[in-house]
């Protein structure tokens, strides 16, 4: 009996891990957790894109898959707006969370949509109480927001590489409207041609117009036929094919967001005097959604800040930047400005966010709320940059198997203020400041200022 027991150091050369597979892991692990650049269309203005056409996925067999045709990947997200209970402040403070409809992440079931059908199970008389709950999150209801995300290159500035753009539905049917009618006419003279916006060699320029009037903010696209087609480069190509894939960018359902889900929730079963929390249905929703998460996830919400950091909340704070970046568009389009008591709240958000993560940004009346954000992500930017240096520094292996310590990292020094000129471009400034200092002048920010952009902008650009 006992001979046919295993050897047990065979057992385990049987199953270590290959250098194929721990290279391939790691791959997969890097791509998962890679921040996505996003190009924001901020202010009044023509922005030129070359929308790019959907990738295929390697298999393991090595051979190329696509899952999906086309450009785009739709999407539904809210951004939960919660109240700290335990601030001490006039008001409590306040948490933004970016989620996304648990659906795409491939849960058979999501919460709010639960709580949507027991509420009007419980409240479908009250007819006043059913529009306000099934109204926008900025007209106090949890209407999910449905968007379309593509990658785009930015044609203003190419080099800065591939970045995600969200449009609404709206935006996105607009686009596809035109897309199509010139498809058409395209087709008559070839009927070979392909996606006139997305193609790899044959696609054209897409020119996305900003304009405000009476305080409205209106979208147009136009397909520039006329400048001829725009065909990527090998280098393009590539990158695209590196990139990791839009639903690995937008599709992220954890235990940190099914909680503050939970919380938000109980919130507003208390703003709108409701009781739809201690139902049945929403107990087993739960139940169900925190077994369908993957075994491994450990991320978790808290209003507490050391408890977020120290708990295994991957992207959290990208999360909660996109979250900011969100409300910040969606004042801006609203026509509401930094003065305005959303918008300081909004401000206080953005403090809040740069004492968490102990960020190099300085918070002064001059910087609008727009300017702090770019600032914000231009400091994490430049502090990815100095840990991914560290980390490579301090495991460097010479040619004998040693590890070596003789490569010093460069010293970071604070990049010069920018000089004011007749444009509204944001420009981070890297000034000194000790954790929870600010300008005692913040209170109100000042009104836009009129900005130069730096010569040498970070990767990411704000507009």
């Amino acid at each position: 009996m006992e001979e046919m027991i295993q050897n047990p150091y065979d057992l385990f050369a049987e199953n270590q891990e290959t250098y194929e597979e721990a290279v391939k892991k790691s791959v997969s692990e890097s791509q998962s957790f890679q921040r996505t650049k996003h190009f924001r269309i901020d202010s009044v203005g023509t922005y030129p894109v070359r929308i790019l056409p959907l990738a295929p996925t390697k298999q393991p067999d090595g051979n190329y898959l696509l899952e999906r045709k086309g450009y785009e990947y739709p999407i539904k997200t809210q951004v939960l707006k919660l109240d700290n209970p335990r601030s001490t402040g006039k008001k409590d403070k306040q948490l933004f969370v970016n989620v996304c409809h648990s659906s795409y992440a491939g849960l058979s079931v999501d919460l709010i949509d639960t709580y949507l059908q027991v509420a009007e199970d419980k409240y479908g008389d009250d007819e006043k109480l059913m529009k306000k709950i099934k109204g926008s999150g900025f007209e106090g209801g949890i209407k999910w927001n449905s968007q379309r995300a593509m990658y785009v290159l930015d044609l203003a500035n190419r080099s800065e590489g591939i970045q995600l753009l969200t449009l609404s539905y709206s935006q996105y049917k607009d686009l596809e409207d035109r897309k199509l009618a010139i498809w058409k006419k395209l087709l008559e003279k070839n009927p070979k041609c392909l996606c006139p916006i997305s193609s790899v060699n044959d696609a054209f320029p897409v020119e996305i117009t900003r304009k405000e009037e009476n305080k409205k903010t209106t979208y147009t696209f136009n397909i520039d036929t006329l400048s001829g087609a725009d065909p990527l480069s090998e280098e393009e190509i590539k990158a695209l094919l590196e990139t990791q894939r839009i639903p690995s960018a937008i599709y992220r359902y954890s235990r940190f967001h099914l909680e503050a889900t939970i919380e938000f929730l109980k919130q507003y079963d208390v703003k709108m005097e409701m009781d739809v929390m201690s139902s049945k249905e929403i107990e087993e929703a739960i139940e169900k959604i925190k077994m369908e998460l993957p075994a491994d996830d450990k991320s978790h919400f808290s209003f507490d800040k050391k408890e977020r950091n120290d708990n295994d909340n991957d992207a959290t704070s990208d999360n909660d930047l996109d979250s900011l970046w969100d409300i910040w568009e969606n004042l801006n389009e609203r026509g509401i400005g930094d003065k305005s008591e959303e918008g300081q709240e909004l401000r206080d958000a953005i403090r809040e966010f740069i004492d968490t993560n102990e960020l190099n940004v300085r918070v002064t009346r001059n910087k609008t709320n727009e300017d702090l954000l770019t600032d914000i992500e231009d400091a994490l930017e430049v502090a990815k940059n100095s840990n991914n240096r560290s980390d490579a520094n301090s495991s460097t292996i010479n040619s004998d198997g040693e590890n070596s310590s003789s490569v010093q990292e460069a010293t970071l020094e604070p990049e010069p203020t920018p000089e004011p000129e007749p444009e509204p471009e944001p420009a981070p400034a890297y000034t000194g400041r000790r954790r929870g200092e600010h300008n005692d002048d913040t209170d109100e920010p000042a009104a836009t200022p009129l900005r130069e952009r730096r010569s040498a902008r970070p990767e990411r650009r704000r507009r």
